[in-house]
């Protein structure tokens, strides 16, 4: 929950075929990490209500660092 309730990172769910994907942004540098989240035993969250399992989170796998405007 901290990352989702700290404005800067702008953490947000992605759209389209992507939508089971979220970013946080890296400063103002244009370049984000995408990420899934993951359940303890490493295993990817898609479904359900994310935000609310946040605060539970502690495991992600990214699946890019890239600059948004490129």
């Amino acid at each position: 929950m901290d990352i989702a309730n700290y404005p800067p990172f702008h953490f947000e769910r992605l759209k389209g075929f992507r939508k089971e994907e979220w970013s946080i942004r890296v400063g103002n540098t244009g370049y984000r990490v995408t990420m899934i989240p993951c359940n303890n035993d490493g295993q990817e969250i898609t479904e359900g209500d994310i935000l609310a399992q946040c605060k539970m989170i502690k495991i992600v796998k990214v699946t890019e660092v890239s600059n948004h405007y490129e």
